[in-house]
């Protein structure tokens, strides 16, 4: 962590003070590497000209082989995982391999403090002080070497009382960050932020941008615009899902196996009748990977997470501000409004027939609601666009008048209006075969087959944003727009408004539009409509395209998926909440 430090003072507060970390191809390869070199362990170098004096000899033959050493020592303040050491000259040598390249110059400067070496000063810093542990156990340690793999730079670093001054300035500075209240700003336009793997959490230039100090074509775009990572849900019914090295293995009733790699994996949702063995479940907690339990309808049970974050200030500035009459009013009414917003916008899409032509532009055939020749269906047509202009104008009204309001209650009001508003106008963009499936919005259980789909993928929503709140650190259970009711996470069911129309609607109404599910998908029964294994696998399907597919963020002008969004949106309000931004700004499309 010291070396975090002095790379960067805000990543040292995020990993070691938070307890925040995000896995990246580097740091993979980077543990990949460490393992490798501490099964081989340290190499015997002698001079074979130099005879051992007794009392070295003696020292170093009554130590067993060195592979990995954890030290700690209370002197320093420190302690820190050794992995490989060396003996040369009757001397023990810290030996640190870097994946990256060698600095071009051994001219660096910390702080004020030189640091005169042909390596990275936080590299240094890391070196230095598994040195002063060795040294400090009583052994003779009096250099280092650091080696980059990818230029073959190897730097050897001898003890020093200037290099001693350094490290103690290193940890001094350190500890004072761990016990200051804020966390360290963020850096600005330094080209380390593009390779850092906290990017995505740290946010560096959006920040800025929100708070004024640069301007949107200013941003760097150095967040990556969707995970490459995927979520697996294990569906079928007898389906079991076992840890199988460092990767899951995926057996179904049939016999059928499939293998997963952890590292390829994101989130786990598990549905109905099927089982995940306990060694697989810590196994993903580990990797810092959640899995939701649902029942087979899609209702979310419960989630299982890691404890991904130890920073309580945010959980503490969550509470501060639901009972903050003020600020609660302000984050409800800005979910609301993004959410009115983006009703519009996907009545305004389909009304004209933009989805239809972004289908054909993908190269899919046009759905049959898409227009023609045919007169009935043009009068149709007139008839569902003055529906939708009569819709629009209503929700228009509520859209201002939640903009204006200065009571929580009456926002609910405004914020139910609308979404009966949108929901009236559904059958008028639902395609020409599904419009009698649906008869006004009704849940647990739905009562036709558009709500069955609605209700599922609702969950599957529901199931993304709180795992995207745990990964923040925010209780899902404490919201501010939803009335709390014992079992219901209301921050997330907050988060996720502006979402359902722009991924959740969207995505149902795509998979009908172009005939990706059938009516034979569904199980209808006098106690509700439920949808079969085929249906939600094809509702899932739908649900992760639309939840992977890239959309310009209106605040920073670049372009993201939509669980990549709903992560940031998370991340937003926590630093809203602390103070770090000046508002929060719920996502809205255009």
């Amino acid at each position: 962590m010291c070396t975090q430090f002095v790379y960067c003072p805000r990543l040292f507060h995020y990993e070691h003070v938070q307890g925040i970390f995000v896995e990246s191809s580097d740091t993979i390869e980077g543990r990949a590497q460490h393992d490798r070199a501490a099964k081989r362990g340290g190499k015997k170098k002698k001079k074979k000209d130099q005879e051992d004096t007794k009392e070295n000899a003696s020292l170093l033959d009554s130590l067993p082989p060195i592979r990995t050493a954890l030290l700690a020592s209370e002197v320093w303040g420190v302690r820190g995982k050794l992995d490989f050491v060396e003996e040369e000259d009757d001397e023990i040598v810290a030996v640190e391999y870097k994946r990256g390249k060698g600095p071009p110059t051994a001219e660096h400067l910390w702080r004020d403090i030189a640091v005169p070496y042909a390596a990275w000063p936080g590299d240094v810093a890391q070196l230095g002080l598994y040195m002063a542990l060795l040294r400090e156990s009583g052994l003779p340690c009096e250099r280092g070497r650091i080696f980059y793999r990818e230029n073959r730079v190897d730097t050897t670093i001898p003890w020093s009382e200037d290099l001693a001054h350094f490290l103690r300035s290193v940890v001094a500075a350190a500890r004072t960050t761990c016990q200051s209240p804020t966390i360290p700003a963020p850096l600005e336009d330094d080209r380390k932020c593009v390779g850092c793997s906290l990017n995505e959490v740290c946010l560096p230039d959006e920040i800025r941008a929100i708070n004024r100090e640069i301007a949107q074509e200013d941003i760097r775009r150095i967040i990556p615009g969707r995970d490459d990572r995927a979520v697996v849900h294990v569906v079928s019914p007898g389906t079991t899902m076992r840890k199988d090295g460092d990767g899951l293995m995926i057996c179904t009733r049939d016999g059928e196996k499939r293998r997963v790699l952890t590292k390829d994996v994101a989130h786990v949702a598990m549905f109905g009748a099927t089982h995940i063995t306990r060694p697989c479940l810590v196994h993903l907690l580990e990797r810092g990977i959640t899995t939701s339990h649902h029942t087979g309808a899609g209702r979310m049970l419960g989630i299982t997470m890691p404890l991904q974050t130890r920073n309580i200030v945010i959980r503490r500035a969550q509470f501060a501000a639901a009972e903050d009459v003020e600020r609660t009013l302000a984050v409800a009414k800005s979910l609301v409004v993004a959410k009115i917003r983006n009703q519009r916008t996907v009545i305004r899409r389909y009304r004209r027939g933009v989805q239809a032509t972004c289908d054909a532009e993908d190269g899919r055939e046009l759905p049959e609601w898409a227009g023609g020749n045919d007169p009935s269906e043009e009068a149709e047509q007139t008839e569902s666009s003055m529906v939708c202009d009569a819709a629009l104008k209503r929700m228009k009204i509520a859209l201002r008048a939640a903009g204006d309001c200065t009571d929580i209650a009456k926002l609910r009001g405004h914020e139910g209006d609308a979404a009966a508003r949108f929901f009236s106008v559904l059958p008028a963009i639902l395609p020409k075969a599904w419009k009698t499936d649906f008869c006004g919005r009704s849940r647990r259980p739905p009562r036709d087959r558009v709500n069955a789909l609605l209700s599922f993928a609702y969950s599957l929503l529901l199931r993304d944003t709180v795992s995207a709140l745990g990964c923040v650190g925010l209780d899902p259970m404490l919201g501010y727009l939803h009335v709390l009711v014992p079992g219901r996470p209301a921050l997330g069911l907050d988060l996720m408004e502006p979402f359902r129309p722009a991924w959740v609607d969207t995505a149902v109404l795509r998979l009908l539009a172009t005939g990706g599910i059938g009516r034979s998908d569904f199980h209808m029964a006098s106690t509700g409509v439920t949808l079969t294994s085929s249906g939600r696998n094809a509702l899932i399907r739908a649900y992760e395209r639309r939840a992977d597919e890239l959309t310009t963020h209106p605040r920073f002008g670049y372009r993201m998926s939509y669980r990549r969004m709903l992560e940031l949106e998370a991340r937003m309000l926590a630093k809203w909440l602390i103070g770090e931004i000046e508002e929060f700004s719920p996502l809205w499309t255009r």
